[in-house]
């Protein structure tokens, strides 16, 4: 799907990948900084076709594989890493990948050779109350979502604050968890370019994925929805120009939109009270209530979002959980 133009801003080149099988993301965005050598931001998923249509995209933009001299990773999912090794094997030398300790690990070997499927999620699955069909759809799916990536194994920590230079860039490390814990947005100050990745994007509301693997983190009381609002603040304070982002079009109205983002989250909030009014409730049921006509692929997304915000409930005193589980039930206080 063809979105409209990027703006032409010098040492900026925006690569919009159309991305299918990847529900309503639309395009898969990499960016070009500098001038040569250049930097990447993100790299896209590895599908059929995918390196040949950056090679030619890279090529008409002045460039090419070789020209490459460092990967700068958004997050760890696979649609912003997965051509990441194919291209350091096309550059030809080594290439330095950069992406947060909170998320390197989902790059790994041993993770995608799971399948993104663990003891973790199986217990989340259950204390959700997911029926056994849908949860082994999900095994089954999760398990073919896997060959969108190679293993990147090799990855050097990014930290907030952290700032890579080239000769016509200067991007600063913007640390914003809450799509994942180790979500990043990078900063262009002098060009007023912030580079979002997941955490802000036009067109969706981007989720605030829960996390199951907590002991994994820096944070081990790490909640999705609490960190990602938290990241809105941060980034609300941040002059930026444009936002460019991992899918579909850039934004120039970066703080209307997190403004919306914000509402979003309050009237979401004011559903499930609403829903829990009437007595105790398990997620999955919330979840189909709130979300009748959702299609099966995109049930995951849609629990962990009304457990991100129960969670947030929970903390503000508004709902409690009635009965530990599985499956867990949650009250209205």
């Amino acid at each position: 799907m063809s979105i409209k133009a990027f703006p032409e801003i010098d040492g900026v080149r925006a690569l919009a990948i159309p991305l299918p099988d990847f529900g309503d993301l639309l395009t898969s965005n990499i960016y070009v900084l500098g001038t040569g050598p250049v930097t990447l931001v993100d790299t896209g998923p590895k599908y059929p076709g995918a390196l040949d249509a950056l090679g030619r995209m890279l090529r008409a933009a002045g460039f090419d594989f070789p020209d490459v001299e460092r990967i700068i990773l958004t997050h760890g999912h696979i649609d912003h890493f997965g051509l990441a090794v194919q291209i350091v094997e096309a550059a030809g030398h080594p290439v330095s990948c950069h992406m947060h300790r909170d998320d390197s690990w989902r790059a790994s070997s041993e993770y995608l050779a799971g399948g993104f499927w663990n003891d973790e999620v199986m217990d989340f699955v259950h204390m959700a109350n997911l029926p056994e069909p849908l949860i082994e759809s999900m095994r089954r799916r999760s398990d073919f979502f896997k060959h969108f990536a190679d293993p990147l194994d090799d990855i050097e920590p990014l930290d907030e604050g952290e700032v890579f230079s080239g000769e016509g860039f200067r991007l600063e490390t913007v640390h914003t968890p809450g799509h994942s814990p180790g979500s990043c947005c990078l900063f262009e100050r002098a060009k007023g370019v912030l580079f979002t990745g997941d955490h802000i994007i036009r067109h969706i509301t981007p989720n605030p994925i829960m996390e199951t693997r907590r002991s994994l983190l820096s944070d081990p009381d790490y909640q999705s929805l609490r960190a990602y609002e938290g990241s809105l603040d941060k980034v609300d304070k941040l002059d930026a120009r444009f936002a460019f982002s991992g899918h579909g079009e850039y934004i120039d109205d970066l703080k209307g939109l997190i403004a919306n983002y914000r509402h979003h989250h309050e009237r979401r909030k004011k559903q499930i009270c609403e829903a829990l009014a009437g007595g105790r409730r398990h997620i999955y049921g919330l979840t189909r209530e709130l979300f009748p006509d959702l299609p099966e692929h995109e049930i995951f997304l849609a629990v962990s979002e009304i457990f991100s915000h129960l969670e947030v409930l929970v903390n503000e005193g508004r709902v409690e959980r009635a009965q530990a589980g599985p499956p867990a039930l949650f009250r209205a206080v």
